[in-house]
């Protein structure tokens, strides 16, 4: 067995010589001494008929090396070192393949936060060393020849090599985990025998494994990509990406996440084809390392990674001229901030704990007045909470930091919207406590004046905000037609009845 194993492994090393240009398929080799074809005969043109000794004698099937291998669902790709390779499981949560007894490399896949928590990854090398250390105690059992660690706004990658001296189940290991905040996936390369060589080629497969169509796992930090085109590929790199082209045999369908244009070949200093809007569809037919090939209109063009999703993408405006629930969620997200610890506030009503931070969002549980909640980060209009072991978000409006609850409080809503209009009044316009002084309301502006923006609410009321003192943030300034969110101070409404902001932020 071992001897075949040997045999496996030199063959590959021999067969990685093999200048990669070469064609693969029986029926596709062509040698290079071979006259270039005549003109096809004509149907008046008989052809003598072929003898035996004219017969060509198919040749036996070259190794394949660098064989790319996409899985039957299409979800991920990676590329194996050879054509002794086979594929022993192709299921989402679990996929493996093997070259005999001789090495070994599975992908894991935790589909959400649950299965998270059966992934092992270490962070960092000292926890490599300590995890290593308990399962090989032996002196000089292992030696840690690799760690690099990456990470990005959305993602952290780990990669670690392992060599073994004291056990009989590998020599080598080599660990490529990809952890985004509810999913993984991690992938692991095993060498039975001590063959730095074999080590190698299972390496450089397991770091060019790809997640496919995924607006989570699109930018792996550590594999040179970027946040935008104009970072991503120079000219110089439309070879190398045209080289690396996988096309699918498929199409699907994903969305601009943004104006993006469309080039004639995956580099920045290509021609320029065309352009997409944020939310146009796409049909995407292949791609490169950093480029998703596309065709439009019949034609074929080269999109960057960074800005096509697999989900649609509303536009800021919908047909009816109002703003989307899901730009309105989009928004609040974006502003989201993690408090890295927790606090107790409490209810001040009843209302719903949802799963986004949106009133249509799916109602995860209700709270009545006075219950204690644990926030653990917000966003412009909302809470997160934690509460019974789930997370949530509540509105900023029916939350406070001290238990005001007397039980007594009415409200005739069924559901909080999760923002606050006003009366004029003082009051908060509608939340049901007259003793609010500051809260949100959020709208689409309609007109935009030098100090003062007119919106139309989310709740179907226009209000006039008075921003003179008030901290703006938007990417282009208050224009018609913006989504908005303000906090307002209703202590200190306008005599004209303008309400005061203390805070604009744009979307």
């Amino acid at each position: 067995m071992l001897k075949k194993r040997a045999a496996i492994v030199f063959l590959a090393l021999v067969v990685s010589l093999v200048p990669a240009g070469l064609m693969t398929g029986c029926d596709r080799l062509v040698k290079e001494d071979e006259p270039p074809q005549t003109e096809a005969p004509t149907e008046t043109e008989t052809q003598p008929p072929q003898t035996e000794s004219e017969t060509v004698t198919e040749p036996e099937t070259e190794l394949q090396t660098n064989v790319a291998y996409t899985s039957q669902d299409r979800s991920i790709r990676i590329t194996l070192p050879d054509s002794t390779w086979t594929v022993q499981q192709d299921v989402d949560e679990m996929r493996v393949f093997s070259s005999g007894n001789a090495a070994m490399i599975s992908i894991v896949h935790a589909a959400n936060a649950s299965e998270m928590k059966n992934i092992s990854v270490a962070k960092s090398e000292d926890e490599l060393k300590e995890s290593q250390t308990k399962q090989y105690p032996g002196a000089n059992a292992f030696e840690i020849t690799e760690f690099e660690k990456y990470a990005s706004p959305t993602l952290n990658t780990y990669e670690y090599v392992v060599k073994y001296n004291a056990t009989s189940m590998w020599a080598y290991s080599v660990t490529y985990g990809i952890l985004a905040a509810d999913q993984a996936y991690v992938v692991t390369g095993t060498v039975l025998d001590d063959n730095k060589a074999l080590l190698d080629v299972v390496q450089s497969s397991v770091e060019s494994f790809t997640v496919l169509r995924s607006s989570v796992f699109n930018v792996i930090p550590g594999k040179g990509t970027a946040a935008s085109e104009s970072q991503s590929q120079s000219g110089g790199d439309a070879a190398s990406e045209m080289a690396a082209l996988t096309d699918y045999g498929s199409s699907a369908t994903l969305y601009a996440s943004d104006e993006v244009r469309i080039r004639q070949q995956p580099s920045t200093e290509a021609a320029i084809l065309g352009m997409l809007s944020r939310g146009n569809a796409v049909t995407v037919t292949g791609e490169t390392p950093q480029w998703f090939k596309v065709s439009v209109n019949g034609n074929t063009g080269y999109v960057s990674k960074a800005f096509l999703v697999s989900n649609p993408v509303q536009t800021e405006t919908q047909s009816d001229g109002t703003v989307s629930e899901e730009t309105k969620v989009d928004a609040e997200m974006n502003s989201y901030t993690d408090y890295g610890t927790s606090y107790n506030y409490y209810t001040t009503t009843d209302l719903n704990v949802r799963a986004e931070p949106g009133t249509e969002s799916a109602v995860v549980t209700s709270l009545g007045g006075g219950v204690a909640v644990t926030v653990v980060g917000e966003t412009a209009n909302w809470f997160k909470v934690s509460v019974n072991g789930a997370t949530g978000y509540v509105s900023k409006s029916y939350i406070s930091s001290t238990n005001t609850y007397t039980g007594t409080e009415q409200t005739d809503q069924t559901d909080q919207t999760g923002q606050t209009g006003s009366s004029g009044d003082g009051s908060g316009g509608g939340t049901g406590q007259e003793n609010t002084n500051v809260g949100p309301v959020s709208g689409t502006i309609l007109s935009a004046g030098n100090d003062t923006i007119t919106i139309q609410g989310d709740d179907g009321n226009i209000y006039s905000i008075n921003y003179t003192d008030a901290s703006v943030a938007t990417n282009n300034g208050l224009q018609d037609g913006l989504y908005i969110s303000a906090m307002i101070d209703y202590s200190n409404t306008l005599p004209n009845g303008d309400l005061y902001a203390t805070s604009v932020n744009g979307y």
